[in-house]
């Protein structure tokens, strides 16, 4: 079996230190970031923050040390996908987000790259920028509309202070599907942040032998919110209703593929006042509500799956995290989105969407509700 390579390399990209080991178990997980380690030959030359890419000819993973232990007999790293660096807190405002309304709300995607700009890009204090550049998939629709249900600390303010990983990258993920795609150039000595989301969606056949389905954790949200009434609180006489059909998305349509049997929740809002028209700023308001509870129920789900790496028909390697798969098995058919996977010697596990059924500790929103 040929080895897999590992490189390290300093916080500026330079080639520091190259080993390779004959066997691998690596966890890469966008959602719930897990530890890893690998044992190497002895030396002091990996540390702590360094980059590590580890290469075979049917795999390559990004990711950075967490620790580095060494030893006579051998050197013990530890280490996490490359998108954990950016777990700490910072502080968010939380203005940015919104529905449609007089004022003008970024997009998502445009909120995730000022906030890795303004930390590690242009920061004033120079020992905490990475060599980064960040960009936004041309090819996408950027996400309007958009909230993360984070809230002001203080009562009259907009700021929060939250977690970047955790909170706003996760959860960019795990609601509306947006991730950030790494790829290092080491020759350029940057690496390459693309914020991109699937649109195509991959099929694949659990009933065929290229493929096991390991786990399966499906919410068809029969015991969810799949009817939503928002009254005026200023005139009750006027609400709006919105329904979860079949396929979870969600409109004001409240006669086609309905879900029953209906759960519904009831809210109320005051119109929002950035309109001259109330009607109009009590729907904007009411459309707020709607996209912070009924968004991103396609994710809410955990399916693992097992294949060979160099799986023809399904090449799972090729697949981006965010990819959107829709799994076909025994009588039923699956919507969600890769967010991990497991990466082994002899083959790899596909971990689909946002649950993570397996580890005890869960990602938790920092500064929201």
């Amino acid at each position: 079996m040929q080895p897999y390579n590992v490189n390290f390399f300093d916080r500026s990209m330079t080639y520091v230190h190259h080993d390779s080991v004959a066997n691998i178990l690596i966890d890469d997980d966008y959602v719930s970031a897990v530890a890893n380690s690998i044992e190497i030959s002895p030396t002091d030359l990996v540390k702590t923050g360094q980059f590590l890419h580890i290469t075979r000819d049917d795999m390559s993973f990004f990711g950075v040390v967490t620790d580095a232990v060494p030893g006579e007999e051998k050197t013990t790293v530890t280490y996490k996908p490359f998108i954990t660096i950016f777990d700490e807190d910072f502080l968010f405002d939380t203005s940015t987000q919104g529905t449609s309304s007089q004022k003008e709300h970024p997009t998502l995607e445009a909120t995730i790259k000022r906030y890795l700009e303004e930390l590690y890009v242009h920061n004033s204090d120079t020992k905490q920028r990475l060599p980064i550049s960040v960009l936004i998939d041309d090819n996408i629709t950027q996400t309007v509309n958009w909230s993360l249900n984070v809230t002001p600390e203080t009562e009259g303010s907009h700021y929060c202070i939250m977690g970047l990983y955790t909170s706003l990258i996760v959860n960019a993920c795990k609601k509306y599907g947006v991730t950030i795609i790494a790829e290092p150039s080491f020759r350029g000595k940057t690496i390459y942040l693309t914020i991109t989301k699937s649109s195509a969606v991959f099929n694949i056949d659990g009933d065929l032998n290229n493929v096991k389905v390991v786990a399966l954790k499906y919410n068809d949200r029969p015991n969810g919110t799949n009817k939503l009434v928002v009254y005026n609180t200023e005139n009750y006489s006027q609400f709006v209703s919105f329904y979860v059909h079949t396929d979870r998305s969600w409109d004001t349509d409240g006669e086609n593929n309905r879900i029953v049997p209906v759960i519904r929740e009831t809210r109320s809002t005051a119109p929002d006042t950035e309109f001259e028209d109330p009607t109009q700023g009590f729907l904007a308001s009411a459309l707020d509500i709607a996209y912070s509870t009924l968004s991103g129920l396609d994710w809410d789900n955990y399916i693992e799956l097992e294949t060979m790496t160099r799986d023809p028909i399904i090449t799972p390697m090729d697949l981006k995290i965010g990819q959107k798969i829709s799994l076909r098995y025994k009588d039923g058919v699956y919507t969600s989105i890769l967010t991990g996977r497991k990466l082994r010697t002899d083959g790899v596990s596909l971990l689909l969407g946002s649950d993570r059924i397996q580890y005890s500790k869960r990602i938790k929103r920092s500064g929201g509700k």
